[in-house]
């Protein structure tokens, strides 16, 4: 173990206890401070935020952008607040439309898979579903160990199996042909191992893994989001399911049918722009992708 990576994991165990220790209120207002003086100084990634969103939102006049950004920094402290502080309770979130579509998808007996987006507290996003199938989550590694193994004690509490994305196919088809459901999230940067689809206008690496899968088990993808409502609570929302076999002939190819997903997962994205993850450097693996194109199989 390293000695940077236990004493950042010692500060974060003192910090949410310090923050436990005050009135919820009280912790909550700090965090949101916080995120204010983050936007100021330009300090957490303020700055890869502001460049982004003026790349990817150009459109939006410059005091737009500013007002999206710290609504973005007050939507990612209470995010952190509800994940480490005081999680909400899973039972209050609000499901827009119901949960048709989702057991309609599980009714065909193939598996599903749910393509989602850091968007608002996905976290709980997670907690919310594992409440009504059984889902696994394909999960990226933080690169502290310690807090990686915090997160997985505390999604496995909330009724949500994780398997690490590099060791993640054997376990993802055996849980999709038992009929369950697995998450994957696919708005990071995938660098050289992802394919070259646009993503709010500009080519991005992305992971093909969830097209690949649909193609090759015939389980359908649907696109869902948790987004926080202007009163505190959330939404669960879902997109259009997305069947393999009946795609057009040609988004039958995993280039062509991530942009698909993409583009789906994109329509939360600009319905909620304030609440997504503007701090990942989305972009930045685009000229080390592969650069297949849609139609090329």
């Amino acid at each position: 173990m390293k000695i940077k990576d236990a004493a950042e994991y010692g500060l974060f165990c003192v910090g949410t206890w310090l923050l436990r220790a005050l009135p919820l209120e009280w912790s909550r207002v700090l965090l949101e401070r916080a995120g204010r003086l983050a936007v100021r100084r330009r300090w957490w990634r303020a700055d890869v935020a502001a460049s982004q969103l003026a790349a990817a939102l150009p459109d939006l006049a410059p005091g737009e952008r500013e007002q999206l950004l710290a609504d973005l920094y007050r939507n990612l402290a209470r995010t952190v607040h509800e994940v480490f502080i005081s999680p909400p309770d899973p039972g209050q979130v609000r499901v827009s439309g119901g949960w048709a579509p989702l057991d309609a998808a599980l009714a065909r007996g193939r598996g599903l898979i749910l393509a989602s987006v850091h968007l608002g507290n996905f976290e709980l996003c997670g907690r919310v579903i594992a409440g009504r199938c059984d889902l696994l989550d394909v999960v990226k590694p933080q690169r502290n160990r310690l807090f990686d193994r915090y997160l997985e004690i505390m999604r496995n509490r909330g009724g949500i199996a994780t398997v690490p994305m590099a060791k993640s196919g054997p376990a993802v088809l055996k849980h999709l042909r038992a009929g369950g459901v697995v998450s994957l999230l696919l708005d990071q940067d995938a660098g050289d191992r992802g394919v070259v689809v646009p993503f709010l206008g500009r080519p991005a690496a992305t992971w093909p893994g969830a097209a690949r899968l649909s193609l090759q088990t015939g389980c359908p993808v649907l696109p869902v989001c948790l987004a926080r409502r202007p009163d505190g609570g959330h939404d669960l929302e879902f997109g259009d399911l997305m069947e393999p076999d009946k795609l057009p002939p040609e988004a039958r190819d995993p280039v062509a049918y991530t942009a698909l997903i993409t583009e789906r997962l994109e329509e939360f994205v600009r319905r909620h722009p304030q609440q997504w993850f503007w701090v990942h450097r989305r972009w930045k693996g685009a000229a080390t992708a592969h650069k297949e194109t849609a139609g090329s199989g």
